[in-house]
């Protein structure tokens, strides 16, 4: 008892200690949030600005020119949660033209636990003028390489088959409803543009969000709104179609693949995917959603995570009750998980290995078909299906797509330089990757065969731990790409 009770006592007082430490904080937050010494080491305080001019490459819109802009509020040590945040506040505001005419502007804010509570906001408002939106088909049966599925091309590469699609042919009428223009086999035609369209987008999601289980489990809720215009190529006049010796030449655009799929379903076609389907939304919409999420999270760094896990599943549903024009319902669900392999070198210099695993499906009775491209995660946002920067980089964006999706992502993420110029702190990582894919006509179709891979390699450069720049190239089996984004890819 002698021995016994001063030990009690001791184990009283620094268990108490301990707890008074932990009272700064309003509640109590899980260990694993906590930055490393490391990282709060270099951790500013304070706003700072980490604007830039934006040069982008996106291998659909060529280069683009801009200006991204974060001001960034890290609060000051003293803050209790200097040390469980990656910032207190964000604003975002980021401009973008690019060559071949898209033009985007976006604005954000996050503000995690607002007022020192479990609540956590964030709302984004964006625009976009693109006339190069890609739409390849729906379906498992196109899949296929470009020399095997119901295209017109030859070739199983993107450039080559794209060249293909240039030079003019005669006329293929494909029976239009009365009154619409249709081919005429007298004439000739390009379908340069089979694959494109021309799309004018206006987005706001409000975000509203809380933590539960020390911070560990989020649940959140969304309002958003989208309101898109498309417009097809059919009839246009192209400039840069081809005859049959080769030379450059003016020629008229023939039915777009999204024109014939859409006359399809409205012709009552059988085998029309877009009617077997509910796939609507040919010239565009108002899509009002309410989505909901829930994530459990023990990522320790949210913008560049280096250990820990993300579960997630989220939810989306629209209906014209709510005075949308749509009415669907899709789910998401998805893994990420972070395995630091060694630190290195007198900076301690980290490298971790990060895999992602996601499945999606889509269901009800007058699905918008930019849906099917679209997926929305509760922890990222919106994802764009499937090929592109946001997965299965080594394809077209929006290469393949359909009612059902599993894709997922490998990058072994080493840093090889830190180094701090003009006060601001910088790190250069190597990232080898890899990424599969797949969609299905139907749940029953899942399965563990007919993945599209792809590997590539690439840069990241880190300016003050948040502000993640993405240097991606991609090669598989049909095209060669390389991305200039921000942000890690999860």
């Amino acid at each position: 008892m002698k021995i016994t009770l001063p030990l009690l006592i001791l184990t009283l007082f620094f268990s108490r200690v301990a707890i008074a430490q932990n009272d700064t904080l309003p509640f109590q937050i899980s260990k694993s949030k906590k930055l490393s010494d490391d990282r709060l080491k270099r951790k500013k305080e304070g706003y700072y600005i980490t604007g830039l001019p934006r040069f982008a490459y996106d291998p659909i819109q060529g280069f683009g020119v801009g200006i991204d802009a974060e001001i960034y509020n890290n609060g000051t040590k003293d803050d209790p949660f200097f040390g469980y945040t990656p910032y207190r506040q964000r604003y975002k505001v980021s401009v973008w033209a690019a060559e071949n005419g898209k033009i985007a502007a976006k604005a954000s804010v996050d503000i995690p636990y607002v007022f020192n509570t479990k609540w956590r906001f964030r709302s984004s408002f964006s625009f976009a003028d693109n006339p190069n939106k890609l739409y390849f088909g729906m379906g498992e049966a196109f899949m296929a390489p470009f020399d095997e599925a119901p295209f017109n091309g030859g070739s199983p590469f993107y450039g080559d088959y794209l060249d293909e699609l240039r030079v003019i042919r005669p006329g293929s009428p494909i029976g239009l409803p009365g009154g619409l223009r249709d081919e005429d086999p007298n004439e000739v035609y390009s379908d340069r543009r089979l694959h494109y369209l021309q799309y004018r987008k206006y987005a706001l999601d409000m975000v509203l969000e809380r933590t539960f289980l020390n911070g560990d489990l989020r649940v959140l809720g969304v309002l958003g709104f989208t309101h898109l215009r498309y417009t097809p190529y059919d009839f246009q006049t192209l400039e840069d179609a081809r005859d049959l010796d080769g030379n450059d030449i003016s020629a008229t655009s023939g039915v777009t693949q999204i024109s014939q799929d859409h006359y399809a379903s409205v012709q009552h076609d059988p085998d029309s995917y877009w009617r077997r389907r509910n796939i609507m939304g040919y010239g565009g919409g108002l899509s009002i959603k309410v989505k909901a999420g829930i994530i459990y999270d023990t990522r320790d760094f949210e913008p560049d995570p280096f250990k820990g896990v993300l579960l997630e599943y989220g939810m989306g549903a629209t209906d014209q009750v709510i005075g949308s024009d749509f009415s669907y319902m899709r789910h998401m669900v998805q893994a990420q998980g972070f395995l630091p392999l060694f630190s290195w070198g007198s900076e301690n210099l980290k490298s971790t290995i990060a895999a992602r695993a996601a499945f999606s499906v889509i269901h009800g009775q007058d699905i918008f078909f930019r849906e099917i491209f679209d997926v929305w995660s509760a922890s990222q946002g919106r994802i764009g299906l499937l090929g592109g920067e946001d997965n299965l980089r080594g394809y077209k964006k929006f290469r393949f797509g359909a009612p059902v999706y599993g894709f997922g992502s490998l990058e072994w993420r080493t840093q090889l330089l830190q180094t701090t110029i003009f006060d601001q702190d910088w790190i250069i990582s190597a990232v080898p990757f890899a990424d599969a894919g797949r969609v299905w006509d139907e749940l029953g179709n899942v399965g563990l065969s007919g993945f599209r891979y792809n590997g590539g390699m690439g840069l990241r450069i880190h300016w003050n731990q948040s502000t993640i720049i993405r240097l991606d190239y991609a090669v598989s089996a049909e095209d060669r790409q390389f991305f200039l984004v921000f942000g890690q890819l999860f």
